[in-house]
């Protein structure tokens, strides 16, 4: 474990750059530069104009009330998606302005704080459906593209691909989600969701247009190894770069039918490892600058016995994220999750980064 540690550590170093419905929205402009997206911006400054108070609240306050509020955000984003993905289904335009005042709830919750990411974090368990997984991938995309440095517009606009990017899975037979092993022609059906997903959104109306043309994207790699039309590079839109990557992120830490979850910690540093052909190096380093050395929702053991998942992490003291444990020393599953932040508990560390999720099965 502990080489394991220790090549986590190096690579993870390496990466941070040092060795140590239909409505309007309208997105504010914050540079006068020239923008070759510009076109886009301007068709989702078409989509709608909301009053600011029709919009989910901004977070302010500290301690409690800024985990309920991220809770509400959090819901309103699932609402949200719910909203979506029955729009697709039943083939109707969705009802956009409670859409984008989720997106614009979550931006101004992630300006305060990343409680809105601790929330999803928590709640990425549960999340069994395609619209609550697009909401977590939403929510870990906003969070990048703050990272990046984008400006609101274009995080608002990057959530709402990150909430329409999976709406094609609609399409993909059960029992092709149920296979445990793939045949070519159901492989061949599953790759073919990105396109759906485009039509999908592109039928919303001609205001969504712009959507379909990044979430068709998103699962182009790098490398050209993507599909569904092998683009590579500059050639692949940000937006998508970003979801693709948030996306597999996402992905690893889900159970499928072919699968167990992943250990998130070594879903990390199985992303580190592909930074330099799949994944643009500068987005895995936002993305470890956000998830840290102990990845946010991964489960670890401390040397009190004691374990927990990681629902917030400290960019000063990366080793000292904060712990919700599960389970006690014991082995005995605790009713209510005591939360522990390790920077102020010296003698507490973690020495096991990678418990299975199966110990929460297995907890009494």
């Amino acid at each position: 474990m502990a080489l394991r540690m220790s090549q986590m550590l190096r690579s993870s170093q390496d990466l941070r750059g040092g060795r140590s419905r239909t409505a309007v929205l309208e997105i504010p402009r914050d540079s006068p530069r020239s923008d070759p997206d510009e076109p886009m911006m301007a068709a989702v400054a078409a989509v709608s104009r909301l009053p600011l108070a029709d919009l989910a609240p901004a977070v302010e306050a500290e301690g409690p009330s800024e985990v309920d509020g991220a809770k509400t955000t959090y819901e309103a984003l699932v609402e949200a998606a719910d909203e979506l993905f029955e729009a697709a289904a039943e083939g109707r335009a969705p009802n956009g302005p409670l859409v984008v005042a989720a997106v614009r709830g979550a931006v101004d919750s992630l300006r305060v704080s990343d409680a809105l990411l601790t929330e999803s974090v928590r709640r990425r368990p549960a999340s069994q459906s395609l619209a609550r997984r697009s909401v977590n991938v939403a929510v870990m995309a906003l969070r990048l593209g703050r990272e990046v440095e984008f400006d609101e517009r274009r995080t608002l606009a990057l959530g709402l691909c990150g909430l329409t990017h999976d709406l094609g899975m609609l399409k993909v037979p059960e029992e092709v989600l149920e296979s445990r092993r793939l045949t070519s022609a159901q492989l061949q059906q599953l790759q073919q969701h990105p396109q759906d997903s485009e039509r999908i959104v592109c039928a919303f109306g001609k205001a969504f247009e712009w959507v379909g043309k990044v979430v068709v994207q998103v699962h182009e790699r790098r490398d050209g190894s993507g599909y569904p039309k092998a683009l590579k590079g500059d050639d692949i839109h940000e937006f998508a770069r970003i979801l693709g990557l948030v996306d597999t992120y996402e992905a690893m830490a889900q159970p499928r039918a072919d699968r167990q979850a992943r250990v998130v910690y070594n879903a990390l540093k199985e992303i580190i490892d592909l930074r330099n052909s799949l994944f643009d190096r500068r987005l895995i380093k936002a993305l470890i600058h956000i998830v840290s050395i102990f990845p946010l929702g991964s489960l670890v053991k401390l040397n009190n016995g004691d374990i927990g998942r990681v629902v917030a992490t400290s960019r000063l003291h990366p080793t000292r994220p904060t712990v919700d444990v599960l389970i006690d020393p014991r082995g005995r599953r605790l009713p209510q999750a005591r939360q522990i932040d390790l920077q102020d508990e010296p003698m507490l560390y973690i020495v096991d980064p990678a418990i299975e999720e199966g110990v929460l099965a297995n907890g009494n």
